[in-house]
């Protein structure tokens, strides 16, 4: 189990991809979790139900906003 930062923002795919807008859809940020290029319990977690089959992808909106702060060096 992760432990997310207090400041996290949780949002659904759908919702995060609104949020941050062109070059984000659905599919873009299924690939980014699929590559791992966004890290479980940083970027996203899967916040599904124990007896639940599916996974309910939440991305943690603001680290995926700090990282385009933080320069490509230091993260």
């Amino acid at each position: 189990m992760y432990k997310l930062p207090p400041d996290a923002e949780l949002l659904t795919i759908q919702e995060a991809s609104k949020r941050l807008g062109k070059g984000f859809s659905r599919s873009s940020i299924l690939r980014r979790i699929r590559s791992e290029q966004w890290k479980e319990g940083l970027h996203w977690v899967d916040a599904r139900r124990n007896d639940s089959m599916n996974r309910l992808i939440k991305i943690n909106i603001t680290a995926v906003l700090n990282g385009f702060t933080t320069p490509a060096a230091f993260r």
